[in-house]
């Protein structure tokens, strides 16, 4: 096991129990008997909890510190959804209920979700560009605008025989960029050139790494997920969707120097000019410091990304201000913050009303939308009662609700 991987001994793992949901907007169900504990807190953890032992991220307040795209001009063109209501093609997520399946816990949480701590803003760039929501070249503080929104919009690699290495079943294999960092891809079965694809980068907790994102039993050592790869919407895409797990530096997502945001720049660069991705339809979704993660994306690279997805986020500081964004997170009962931690800064980035939402129910938990929001910028949360894990089984189940839960959001666009 290389040096960088050493870290990940420090997880502890516990398995976790189901769950359903009701129909309704807002939707409460039994939950669980125990949550799993993550060793978020053995890493930098400024950010947005109280909980965990670290001090400060190595990115300090160097987050957003100016545009600094390795792609230049030619990312995502897409960005933000039209201007439809909450529902859309893809089904409310008020949809009919659903269960799924997983192992039972008894764990309590350790990790780093929670409020924005005094770490901190975020650098001066990025955030809060005053370009970006219409154009569709021009870049917008180091990031690039969007395009017509919520219209498919192919990217330059559609008709191109693909050279990137692909990684079909249970095979792992890494593509690189130019500085050496390294992602894995997961192209549907059966790829058309010519098809323009849903695009989702997944983004891995701290100590964690892109393989266990796509495979968490690829190491040997406690993983952080109970379900199918890319937190078990690889399962549900059933190969309308192409999946991307970038790596960490050392199993992090410390962003020193933006250094972060630009191999995500440099990822996009690289697959938008070989493969058939929608640009208009490229999300993200993260665990712990990969929600982070997640978070810091959303709001440096407004209108390069269609929707955001951040479970128990921790390890970077809260950006200042944000663009308007659809925007989903769960948390557990056993962490810090509540609603309070990520969900209501992006309810007020995007026009919602700040309302006190339900709790999660003894060994459930509920998601709830949040009312009066700027069309095509729904906001979303789901807290649940149990620990710090992206995969939480409601009490009496035996897999996780989770997967579905953020497809249902994702696909709505």
């Amino acid at each position: 096991m290389t040096a960088s991987r050493l870290l990940r001994t420090w997880v502890a793992v516990l398995a976790t129990t189901g769950g359903a949901c009701s129909n309704s907007t807002s939707r409460t169900s039994p939950g669980p008997t125990g949550g799993a504990s993550h060793c978020d807190g053995c890493a930098p953890t400024q950010g947005y909890g109280g909980v965990g032992s670290g001090g400060a991220t190595g990115a300090g307040g160097t987050i957003g510190s100016g545009g600094t795209t390795g792609a230049g001009g030619t990312i995502g063109r897409g960005g933000s959804p039209g201007s439809s209501s909450n529902a859309g093609a893809g089904g409310s997520t008020v949809s009919s209920a659903h269960t799924a399946g997983g192992t039972t816990s008894s764990g309590g949480a350790t990790g780093t979700g929670g409020m924005t701590s005094a770490g901190g803003a975020t650098g001066s760039g990025g955030a809060t560009a005053s370009g970006g929501a219409t154009g569709s070249s021009g870049t917008v503080d180091g990031g690039v605008g969007s395009a017509d929104a919520g219209n498919s919009a192919k990217s330059a690699g559609c008709g191109n025989t693909p050279t990137l290495q692909n990684s079909p079943g249970t095979t792992i294999n890494y593509n690189k960029v130019a500085s050496g960092r390294q992602y894995i891809l997961r192209l549907p079965d059966n790829y058309d050139n010519n098809h323009p694809y849903r695009l989702i980068l997944s983004y891995h907790w701290a100590t964690g790494s892109a393989s266990q994102v796509f495979n968490c039993k690829t190491e040997s050592i406690p993983c952080y997920t109970t379900q199918s790869p890319f937190f078990g919407l690889l399962a549900l895409a059933n190969n309308s969707t192409i999946f991307i797990a970038p790596d960490g530096t050392g199993g992090l997502w410390s962003n020193t120097g933006g250094e972060d945001v630009t191999f995500t720049d440099d990822i996009l660069k690289q697959v938008e000019a070989d493969l058939c991705i929608d640009t208009s339809h490229i999300e993200l979704e993260g665990f712990s410091m990969g929600g982070a993660m997640t978070i810091t994306l959303l709001c440096q690279r407004p209108g390069v990304f269609s929707a955001g997805v951040a479970h128990s986020a921790g390890g970077q500081p809260m950006p200042t201000s944000c663009q308007p964004v659809p925007y989903f997170a769960s948390l557990g009962s056993q962490e810090a913050g509540g609603q309070t931690s990520t969900a209501d800064f992006f309810a007020k980035s995007n026009g919602c009303t700040i309302e006190t939402l339900p709790t999660a129910p003894t060994g459930g938990h509920v998601c709830s939308d949040y009312s009066g929001c700027s069309p095509g910028h729904p906001t979303r949360f789901c807290p649940f009662d149990g620990g710090h894990t992206p995969s939480p089984v409601d009490s009496g189940q035996s897999t996780t609700w989770m997967p579905q839960e953020v497809w249902t959001f994702l696909t709505q666009f």
